[in-house]
């Protein structure tokens, strides 16, 4: 469950992503806020460029970072209804 989620960004820095818990939960996330118009790019909905240009999610629980194309493949289930519950 995601328990934290938390957008660190300084002017040219590109976006960082921190969390608690699964790559889904964070994802879930990431599409609910473009779903509602709460995250762009220039200004556009582009899933894939928004999930590509995160410099890193980490998982801070593990210290392991997420994969873009991990993230990429939640989203894509997720926008299709087909997002597995369990792994």
């Amino acid at each position: 469950m995601l328990r934290q989620l938390r957008q660190v960004e300084k002017h040219d820095t590109p976006a960082r992503l921190e969390y608690y818990g699964h790559p889904k939960e964070i994802a879930k996330v990431i599409v609910k806020s473009i779903e509602q118009g709460k995250l762009r790019y220039n200004g556009e909905e582009n899933y894939t460029q928004i999930i590509r240009s995160l410099t890193s999610v980490i998982n801070v629980e593990t210290g392991k970072i997420v994969s873009r194309e991990t993230l990429l493949t939640y989203a894509k289930w997720i926008r299709a209804g087909e997002l597995p519950e369990d792994e």
